[in-house]
């Protein structure tokens, strides 16, 4: 968590940062005293950009996902206060933690450091994650879950979405844009100069030294990450969490009847495939891994449980009952 309350500090970023949030060519010559530069050594320029689409470092990832996720935290209604030691909403950050990290063990990147809050909403169903191991559930979703399979479901899907690096492509799509936006103005945003020496070096940036920067691309990755994930992250999402699910002993039965929870065209991951498809794709996964006769299978479907919700999360999120409508937004 030191990277994430590090990036606390930068709490003014939006101030901080010039808005390129959905910045288009076009839009850029048609800019007060800001025009496009299609020289040949311009061009060549917007070329060396396409280098920055490369694997950050372990320091990049995580410090584009602290400040990712202290947006989502922002925009969340803040994490629920985790009280003292004992409390019932420190066991529920406890308990959260000792499912999602056992999980992670579980994923292709255990060595990342796993690290799960609850977000102060009652009103949205709703997860999210960011590059660097960041999840974070809603007060409203945890009200609407039934037993701790259905919770190893929700932060499964997530750490798989990081796992997959769904939002590292996000934020590499966000350094090419900002690059080649750069190198076409006259007058370079706070931040491009790092931005521009990368495409024509390694593509990688040191974030924590610039602020600026580091603002203008969290503007743009929200934005992308705020579109939804397309139909095949979602099924790639869902397939990788299933396996986690059963490799840590829960019955994935029960990713099914969470699916059945959420709404299909919510605002949010709009791009999203209806939660049907989803579940078809699920059941087809399920009966490939039925063992036939003679053949040994690569995951047991024998033995798994759903055991019951710990009292303290029960008795921290759903004093208010659980009336509504669900939405899946992510």
């Amino acid at each position: 968590m030191k990277t994430l309350w590090k990036a606390l500090t930068f709490a003014g970023l939006g101030v901080l940062s010039v808005s390129c949030k959905g910045m288009t060519m076009d839009q850029v010559a048609r800019g007060v005293g800001q025009v496009v530069d299609n020289s040949v050594a311009s061009q060549k320029q917007r070329d060396e950009c396409k280098k920055l689409d490369v694997e950050p470092t372990v320091k990049e990832e995580y410090a584009i996902g602290s400040a990712m996720a202290v947006h989502w935290v922002q925009s969340g209604g803040g994490l629920m206060a985790e009280g003292s030691r004992g409390t019932g909403v420190h066991s529920v950050h406890e308990y959260l933690n000792t499912v999602g990290k056992n999980l992670g063990a579980q994923s292709a990147r255990p060595t990342l450091e796993w690290t799960f809050g609850v977000l102060n909403d009652d009103k949205n169903f709703n997860a999210v994650s960011t590059p660097g191991a960041y999840v974070f559930v809603t007060r409203k979703l945890l009200s609407e879950l039934e037993n701790e399979s259905q919770l190893a479901g929700v932060l499964a899907h997530e750490i798989a979405h990081i796992v997959l690096k769904h939002s590292i492509q996000q934020y590499n799509s966000a350094k090419v844009s900002l690059c080649q936006v750069a190198v076409t103005m006259e007058k370079n945003f706070p931040g491009s100069g790092q931005l521009i020496a990368a495409g024509g070096s390694g593509g990688n940036l040191d974030l924590d030294s610039d602020s600026a920067l580091l603002g203008n691309l969290t503007e743009k990755v929200i934005g992308l990450a705020e579109s939804g994930n397309d139909k095949e992250q979602e099924y790639a999402a869902d397939k990788m969490a299933v396996r986690m699910m059963i490799s840590a002993g829960y019955d994935p039965n029960e990713y099914r009847a969470l699916l059945r929870k959420t709404e299909d065209g919510s605002s949010i991951g709009s791009r999203h495939p209806k939660k049907e498809d989803r579940e078809k794709r699920i059941v087809a996964f399920l009966e490939g891994l039925k063992a036939r006769e003679g053949e040994f299978t690569e995951l047991s479907l024998e033995g798994l449980r759903s055991p019951p919700l710990k009292p303290e999360l029960v008795a921290a999120v759903k004093g208010a009952g659980r009336s509504g409508v669900a939405k899946d937004s992510k």
